[in-house]
Parts: C-alpha cells; sequence; structure tokens
C-alpha cells in the first residue's frame, strides 16, 4: 500500500456514502473567467477532446449569452460528438437560456445567487422574487428538454430554510439536480458533509457540489461533499477559476483513485498533457510546487530523497509520474548526495572513482550554495571533468 492505512480502517471508510461520484469540468467557463485568461474557438475544441478523452461525464463549455463566439465555440464543441454531456451556462433569464438552445447543448446551468447578500446587494430581489424567477426558468429550459442543473450562488451563505425551499420548488419546476455553490470557498470538510447530506436527506434532489479554494480547500471540500452522497463536483483543470480558483480536475481525479481506491475509468495518463496545454492555452504558469501536476512532483534534490526514489520510488512517491503522463527528475545541487551525483554522473556518461566523487559532490555544493541555485547537467560534466583531469595530472 502506497497511500496511508488509516484511509481504510473501518472507523473511516464506515463513514462514507459515496455515490457513484461524476465531474462536471468547467475550465471552460468558470475556468475561463479567470482574469486575463481568454480561450480561442480552437483552444476550446482542443480542451474539450482531451477531458472527454479522460473520461470527465460533462463538460460546462461556456456562456453563450456572452457573445456570438461563444455561442459558436459551445456549438463546435456539441458536433464534435464527444461522449461527455455539453452544458452551458445561464443566469435565470430566457434570453440565457435561448442562447444556450443556439448550441444545441443537451444540458444547462441556470444559475441565481440565493443568500441574503447578494439578494439585497447585488440583485434588489426579494426570496419569493427568486423563487419565481428560478422555477419558472428551470420549467422553461425543461420544456426545451433540456439537463437542468439548478445553480445556487452563494448557497454556503444562504439560511437553509431557504436554501431548502428553492431546492424543493427547483425540483419540483423539472431541475435534475442543484448545484451548492461554495461560491467564495468559505465551507470547512465537517460544514460540507453536514450541508450536502442535510440537502439530500431533507430534498431527495441529487447535488453537485461547486467549490471554490480561497482558503486552500477546494479539492478538500470537493471530495468531503462526494463522502456524503453527492453525485458531482465541479472542477477546472489547473484549479484554473476567479480569485483563488476552483477546485482542480486532477485533484479530485487522483484522490478519488488513489486516497479512496474508487474505481473509474478516468485516464490518469493524460492529466499532465492536458495540465500543458491548458497552462499554454491560458498562460497561467502551473506553480513548480502544484500537487499533482506541479514539475517539482517528480523532481528530487535532497541527497536522503534521492537514495530512496533510486532504490524504490514508493519511498518518496506515492504514485509514479508515468501514471500521469509525467517523468522523473534527479536535480542536483546544495542537498544532492554521492548517490545522486555518482548516478546523475552515469546517465552522462562520466565515470570517476570514489575519491573523485567526493570532491565533485563538495564542488557541487559550494558552487550551489554561492548562487542559490541547482547545478545544469552541463555544468556537472565539466566539474567532474576538471576533477578528473586534476586527479591525473598528480
Amino acid at each position: 500500500m502506497f497511500i496511508s492505512l488509516y484511509n481504510f480502517e473501518k472507523e473511516v471508510a464506515d463513514k462514507f456514502s459515496f455515490n457513484d461520484p461524476k465531474l462536471n469540468d468547467t475550465t471552460l467557463r468558470d475556468g475561463e473567467q479567470t482574469p486575463g485568461v481568454v480561450f480561442s474557438i480552437e483552444e476550446k475544441l482542443s480542451i474539450a477532446k482531451l477531458l472527454d478523452d479522460i473520461g470527465v461525464q460533462q463538460i460546462e463549455a461556456g456562456t453563450p449569452i456572452m457573445s456570438d463566439h461563444e455561442v459558436k465555440a459551445v456549438g463546435a464543441i456539441v458536433k464534435e460528438g464527444l461522449n461527455a454531456s455539453i452544458m452551458g451556462w445561464a443566469r435565470a433569464a430566457k434570453p440565457d437560456i435561448d442562447a444556450v438552445l443556439k448550441t444545441s447543448a443537451d444540458a444547462i446551468a441556470i444559475s441565481i445567487a440565493t443568500s441574503d447578500i447578494h439578494l439585497q446587494y447585488k440583485l434588489n430581489m426579494t426570496r419569493e422574487q427568486v423563487l419565481e424567477k428560478a422555477t419558472s426558468m428551470v420549467e422553461y429550459a425543461k420544456d426545451h428538454g433540456l439537463y437542468i442543473s439548478l445553480n445556487s450562488e452563494d448557497a454556503t451563505r444562504t439560511e437553509f430554510p431557504f436554501l431548502k425551499e428553492f431546492a424543493q420548488k427547483g425540483m419540483e419546476a423539472g431541475a435534475d439536480r442543484l448545484r451548492v455553490c461554495d461560491t467564495l470557498g468559505v465551507l470547512i470538510p465537517q460544514s460540507t458533509r453536514y450541508l450536502v447530506k442535510r440537502v439530500i436527506d431533507e430534498v431527495g434532489i441529487p447535488v453537485e457540489i461547486h467549490t471554490h479554494n480561497d482558503y486552500g480547500l477546494g479539492v478538500a471540500n470537493a471530495l468531503a461533499a462526494y463522502e456524503v452522497g453527492a453525485e458531482w463536483a465541479s472542477t477546472t483543470v489547473n484549479g484554473l477559476g476567479e480569485r483563488a480558483g476552483n477546485s482542480s480536475l486532477e485533484g479530485v481525479i487522483m484522490s478519488l483513485t488513489k486516497l479512496y481506491n474508487l474505481e473509474n475509468d478516468y485516464k490518469m495518463d493524460k492529466l499532465y498533457e492536458i495540465s500543458r496545454y491548458v497552462e499554454a492555452a491560458s498562460g497561467m504558469n502551473v506553480p513548480l510546487n502544484r500537487s499533482i501536476v506541479g514539475q517539482h512532483m517528480f523532481t528530487h534534490e535532497s541527497g536522503i530523497h534521492v537514495d530512496g526514489v533510486l532504490k524504490y520510488p514508493y519511498t518518496y512517491e506515492s504514485f509514479l509520474p508515468d501514471e500521469i503522463g509525467a517523468s522523473r527528475k534527479i536535480v542536483i545541487g546544495k542537498h544532492s548526495g554521492k548517490h545522486a551525483v555518482w548516478d546523475k554522473l552515469q546517465e552522462l556518461g562520466v565515470d570517476v572513482t570514489k575519491d573523485q566523487l567526493l570532491v565533485v559532490v563538495e564542488a557541487i555544493k559550494e558552487r550551489s550554495q554561492k548562487r542559490k541555485s541547482a547545478i545544469k547537467d552541463s555544468e556537472l560534466k565539466k566539474i567532474a571533468e576538471k576533477v578528473i583531469a586534476e586527479s591525473d595530472s598528480q
């Protein structure tokens, strides 16, 4: 077992009520709402195809009411005939729904805020007006044959009696599921479990959790919702999204697969590829130390770590890089030990004696310390060749 054995203790696992967890990826909608991010139609198509290859069940492809460009983009994705359901996002307004209908998408997300702070300061609407607007638009969309996710924006700051009424009336009007939006990322896993379970138990509507990452808990809260029976979670590639972003596609998939050991058909070996593609298309660099897809996930420098990984990868990796389509890298620098340097020199085709190796290691540490960086392979080779030459001349 390469992850914690405590994940599967009976006292832990008995509290889980997984209900066939599915993914709605919103990279092309919420992800594109990241400040400064704009995808071309060609890029949207490529991302949608990669998401479909991975096995994402539903792709939220955009907001058609926004522009003719968006209508064309969502429509182009629909025409690809992907296995995934294609969803368009809309406010609770007839023109928005009509714009989604133009794309021939099979699903729609109808969104309206429910918290008192949004009603008072953003919408200037009463609760009764919100209920009337939401239900009438759900009925309109259902009359046109669409699968409907009714979105409760800012649900996690909405008083439960009203959230419950919103969900009940939405379901009666024809909503297929309720999207519980943690719009400001202010849930903790315990409250996520409480809220999602209560909605499921008291309303009976399927739940999707939509989490943001303002406090770094996006993936944790998505998983917590799954644990108590949420059927869907929203994700974005690389955790793109407004402010601190959304729960990440790669984080949720790898957690379900590895940390919970749930059987699924997701193609994990495509995760690194889609991460790099979205990084380039969005212009948003993936931090080196980002979980799952960051380059430092499989980059080792510390002598103790390198020695362990070279002997048995699972000493310092809970999954192997090729499982997500990535590769391992050994970096030589201040913290490198003789085993790592020896292995790297062999890779570079340089043979040194044990005494020469010790001199090379000391030279590396001194140079790395002075300039506060690792050593390039070309530099290492020059250092070793210099040490060999000096040794031979003595």
